[in-house]
């Protein structure tokens, strides 16, 4: 359950991110793609966290 809660915070603070800072520049990475970039590994750890509890319920 708390992967699941982390992977749903992280999506959602990336797509904030990656919907606002479009055109802020910052001289290592753009805030713009470190948002993208959240926004997918937090969908991916709430999936699977979603098929492990899966898992789990059918043992």
């Amino acid at each position: 359950m708390k992967g699941i809660a982390v992977g749903i915070f992280l999506a959602i603070v990336g797509v904030i991110l990656w919907l606002t800072t479009k055109e802020v520049e910052t001289p290592i990475i753009s805030l713009h793609k470190a948002g993208l970039v959240l926004a997918i590994v937090g969908g991916a750890e709430a999936l699977f966290a979603l098929l492990g509890l899966g898992k789990k319920s059918n043992k």
